[in-house]
């Protein structure tokens, strides 16, 4: 068996004085028999006889010591009341002093006696269920999806214990519970997505849904890289069509500034690629390969005049740059069609490279209006072979009408540019279009290069390249084509046929397109270009690809992709909109086009047939990898073995292979594997540490309420867990986490008693109709406030004296703080503005109070009962009811000081209500007044139980933290050891209370304090035997 290291102190302790606790003992029956009993009898035995019990106390039965071990608790209550003065009664013989020093000091030194010899008693063994919340977070946690709420239709759980709704005992089970469960089990296997190698689980429930949160999973990968851009046409059967948005582009405003800002910095070494993208969220690789190409010096003709203009610029002239990198995209590519892609004649993909290197090409401008009509001609040598370019036919063209011949200059331009002024003839009607021919002699060296191109205003020409015009398709024009016709340039660049100027203006196009496509992806995924297409979905991303993604941005976005397909089964619609599309094209257009696409399309069917039977077995392997983790431990032999039964046993009985997959989750969601917490105790009387898996669940319900996750089940699985350095790493770890916002939910909201504020729906309208618009923001208050007291470590007293608070917009406005914008915020130096710390909260004013008016008796009950624990006794079955007003004349405090002089109600009312008027300072929906509701002043002055005098928040704070502080830290060590164990808390369990108490005193007294020694507690880490017996 394992020991415990290292021994807590009180065990240690233990150890060190067993021998001497059977002396106190017998000590302790002497007194007992000689002085404790006549007391009793004198001043007790009246009314908590055998006979009599009045409250349901009988100290008549505690013969001997011994006796008082098997039932301490009652013995608690006597020291609590006779210390307190509550007993005797008034009205009864009192104890004269030396009897109750001699009553209050046998009973304080007994029970310490106690609870020494049973410290780190871990408690009774309860098989404890999950609590809707706890059912509620664990199934959250294991299908990924937080907005799944099965309990929504359960019935509420009770509390008990130290007040919390986690408590073994409270947690019962009931045919109408379980049966709500297993409808739960099978809400929540419907929101199982099957994929090609395993499950995953979706806020949704329908394929529809499924594919669209893929497609929009994969949107957002796109967007990451890409930026939108002005959206382009399509041309598609002669019809234009918008292509919506144009995502998916270079974000090239944002990569430029970066290399231009940090240029010098780049070359003198003083910073790094990598650093500059980190500081501007830009993807390093492709910073990395822009900046390498923007200073490369080996010549290439589309590159050059870019790097020469980005030498020379500043970061303000990045939108000039853009502008011209963008002129050169727009010639350099063109787009294609996505419905027509595969079909004869059809595109080879969306975005498409273009060469503007032609040996020959024809012309066409719109004749320009006016009488004296004219175009231009201009030609630029870019290359050192030098060449003329010759023009032919030129003529002008009327649609019906024959070709009117133009006739040209004489004589033959000089020079490397050149422009030739070309007179149209007068009078020519709308619509005519100048033409003419441009080639190069064939004589032209092979080195030799041309721009040409023809323009109705006088050109300039410079010798320098400029972009060709984007591409237009000579049979129907437009730069985005359904079909792979012949491209016709502005600018074209004109060549000898092989020569190497040929090849040295391919290469150099290559180049630009590989650093500067034209869009990164078709970030569109779902086509928008076709009314009738095959392609449900497009994917095109080789550039974002090659440019940007490393080995895990590739693998991620397969995997969405493989996911969507999977889910979607298009491989299997597209074989039945084949034949829908073949039938429709008939109508207007010639089918056969679409013949090439047929056989794929049954390939590709064909195959995902297979791919979805060999996905069926991994489905289930799936299940009983979930069972593992649903169950908190590893499976147990023979029940893996199990559930592949059940699933061959569904689907005997025709059960769909998805509908068997879906029952066999809800099987392992109602197993009681994963409905209760249940723990194996040793053998023996001796309590014994708990194995790593059990330990791992502890911990996990205890600081996320749910689950263990990945890391506790490797470090259970291990054998590690157990260790102390271990396992106080891993409560550290775990506070930080998002999830310990449920610790903050569960245990602080239901420790204030606030946890339910959210639907508070006791509040007079007419008296506070801005209530219900805030009460989700009270308790929302009161979550973040202990969310950050856990997550920061804080120390616990801030709970007190924090001088700070958390609001959104409307709540800063409610509480009159000055904030800036609506969403949650921290505000520091709230003190002085009447808040800070638990008392302060609207929350908790709010839920003492009545409907419309303010309760100090329900606030002070709560601060004695819930921030001290105090007890109070119930108040007499006939108590009067206050009126919701104060009647004319009384201020809401008088009227509760009316009500408290009855002698049958003072003894109490004197205990909690002055707590309660020096909160008075607050209304009933927790806002600052100094005047009630009848308009007259607000007296927060009081005197506190002992004597002690206080002004309002301020006064109160100060007593709790000077003259109240221990009971204040203990009650919360309380509640937290309560909570923690779930289970109220024992005698035996006060040493631990009194380090805990002693840790949150030393030093800034953090909350980690007292969390790591209730983790490393033996109450934590062990269970009870199954022979144990009490000592108590």
């Amino acid at each position: 068996m394992r020991p415990l290291n290292p021994s807590p102190p009180w065990r240690r302790l233990f150890a060190l004085t067993s021998g001497l606790l059977l002396s106190v003992s017998l000590l302790q029956a002497d007194d007992y028999a000689e002085k404790v009993l006549p007391i009793l009898k004198d001043s007790c035995l009246n009314c908590h006889s055998t006979k009599k019990q009045k409250g349901d106390v009988d100290l008549e039965q505690f013969a001997s010591v011994a006796d008082i071990r098997r039932s301490p608790k009652i013995w608690e209550a006597v020291l609590e009341q006779v210390a307190s003065g509550e007993m005797p009664p008034k009205k009864e013989k009192t104890l004269t002093a030396a009897a109750k020093q001699t009553l209050l000091g046998w009973t304080r030194s007994t029970l310490e006696a106690i609870a020494l010899a049973n410290a780190g008693d871990p408690g009774p063994v309860v098989l404890r269920r999950l609590s809707n919340s706890e059912y509620t977070y664990a199934v959250q946690d294991l299908t990924g999806v937080p907005s799944l709420d099965p309990t929504r239709e359960f019935p509420v759980d009770g509390s008990a214990g130290e007040g919390f709704t986690n408590v073994g005992a409270a947690l019962v089970m009931s045919p109408g519970l379980l049966s709500k469960y297993l409808d739960a089990g099978k809400d929540v296997a419907q929101h199982a997505v099957l994929l090609s190698d395993g499950l995953a689980f979706s806020e949704k429930t329908t394929k529809r849904d499924w594919t669209n949160e893929k497609i929009a999973a994969i949107k957002a990968f796109y967007a990451r890289y890409s930026v939108s851009g002005k959206a382009e046409s399509v041309l598609v059967q002669g019809n234009k069509v918008d292509l919506v948005g144009g995502d998916g582009r270079l974000p090239l405003e944002l990569y430029l500034s970066a290399t231009l800002t940090h240029r010098d910095a780049l070359r003198n070494g003083t910073t790094t690629i990598a650093q500059v993208a980190q500081l501007l969220g830009l993807n390093a690789k492709y910073l990395g390969m822009l900046w390498s190409s923007l200073n490369e010096v080996t010549p290439s003709t589309f590159l050059d005049p870019i790097r020469a203009d980005w030498r020379k610029a500043t970061p303000t002239d990045v939108p000039a740059l853009v502008a011209s990198i963008k002129a050169w995209q727009n010639s350099l590519w063109r787009f294609g069609a996505i419905g027509h892609i595969g079909k004869q004649n059809g595109p080879k993909g969306w975005q498409l490279p273009v060469d503007p290197v032609v040996t020959m090409e024809d012309f066409r401008v719109a004749v320009p209006a006016g009488d004296s009509p004219k175009v231009y001609l201009a030609s630029a040598n870019l290359r050192s072979g030098r060449a003329s370019l010759v023009w032919s036919k030129p003529r002008v063209v009327v649609k019906g009408k024959p070709d009117i011949a133009v006739a040209l200059p004489a004589g033959k331009p000089s020079g490397p540019n050149q422009i030739i002024e070309v007179a149209l003839p007068a009078g020519l009607p709308k619509g005519a279009e100048f033409l003419i021919e441009g080639h190069l002699p064939k004589e032209t060296s092979a080195e030799a290069c041309v721009q040409a191109w023809v323009t109705t205003t006088p050109p300039a020409v410079s010798g320098r390249i400029v972009p060709t015009g984007a591409p237009i398709n000579k049979k129907k024009g437009g730069m985005w084509s359904d079909g792979e016709g012949a491209m016709g340039f502005t600018a074209p660049l004109l060549v000898t046929e092989g020569g190497v100027a040929r090849q040295e203006l391919l290469r150099s196009a290559q180049a630009f397109r590989d650093l500067f496509p034209s869009a990164l992806c078709y970030a569109s995924v779902v086509p928008v270009d076709e009314v009738v297409t095959l392609t449900l979905f497009y994917r095109e991303d080789e550039a974002l690809r090659r440019l940007m993604l490393d080995d895990k941005a590739a693998a991620e976005i397969d995997r969405l992709w493989s996911d969507l397909r999977f889910i979607s089964q298009d491989a299997l619609l597209q074989v039945e909109s084949f034949e829908s599309l073949y039938q429709f094209a008939t109508q207007d257009a010639n089918p056969k086009a679409f013949e090439p696409l047929r056989e794929p399309i049954k390939r590709r069917a064909a195959e995902f047939q297979q791919e979805l039977l060999a996905a069926e077995p991994k489905h289930v392997d799936a299940v009983v990898r979930l069972a593992a983790d649903a169950w908190r431990r590893p499976l147990k032999d023979g029940e893996a073995d199990q559930l592949r039964a059940l699933y061959q046993e569904l689907r005997k009985q025709e059960l769909p292979h998805d509908l068997a997959v879906r029952r066999l989750i809800a099987r392992v969601l109602v197993s009681s594997a994963f409905l209760y917490r249940g723990e194996k105790a040793a053998a023996g009387e001796k309590a014994a540490p708990v194995n790593d898996w059990e330990l791992a669940t502890r911990l996990s319900f205890f600081l996320w309420s749910s689950a263990p996750d990945a890391e506790l089940r490797a470090l259970a699985a291990s054998g590690k867990l157990h260790e102390p350095a271990v396992l106080a790493a891993q409560m550290r770890r775990m506070v930080k986490d998002a999830k310990s916002e449920r610790l903050a939910r569960e245990f602080g909201c239901q420790w204030l008693h606030v946890r339910d504020v959210a639907t508070l729906d006791e509040k007079s309208e007419r008296h506070f109709p801005t209530f219900v618009s805030l009460r989700g923001a009270m308790q929302e208050e009161a979550e973040r406030f202990f969310a950050d007291l856990f997550q920061q470590d804080r120390p616990v007293l801030s709970l007190i004296n924090a001088d700070h608070a958390f609001v959104n917009g409307p709540l800063a406005r409610h509480y009159g703080l000055k904030v800036t914008g609506e969403g949650w915020q921290r505000v520091d130096g709230v003190r002085a503005q009447g808040r800070g710390g638990v008392l302060a909260f609207a929350a908790t004013l709010a839920k003492q109070s009545g409907a419309s008016r303010t309760s100090p008796i329900l606030r002070g009950n709560w601060l004695s009962e819930v921030l001290l624990g105090e007890k109070l006794p119930r108040p007499p079955k006939d108590v009067p009811v206050l009126p919701e007003t104060a009647p004319q004349g009384l201020t809401e405090r008088q009227l509760i000081e009316k009500h408290s002089s009855d002698p049958a109600c003072a003894r109490c009312h004197q205990r909690v209500d002055p707590f309660g008027f020096a909160l008075e300072g607050f209304d009933a929906i927790g806002r600052a007044r100094s005047k009630d509701a009848a308009g007259l002043d607000i007296d927060t002055r009081t005197v506190l139980p002992g004597g002690v005098s206080v002004d309002g928040l301020n006064g109160l704070r100060e007593y709790l933290l000077t003259r109240r502080q221990d009971d204040f830290l203990r009650q919360f060590s309380r509640k937290l050891l309560g909570y923690a164990l779930g289970r109220a808390v024992q005698l035996s369990d006060k040493p631990l209370l009194d380090a805990m108490v002693a840790r949150l005193k030393t030093g800034e007294g953090r909350v980690s304090g007292a969390l790591e020694l209730v983790v490393l507690s033996p109450q934590f880490r062990e269970v009870r035997g199954r022979d144990f017996k009490t000592n108590q």
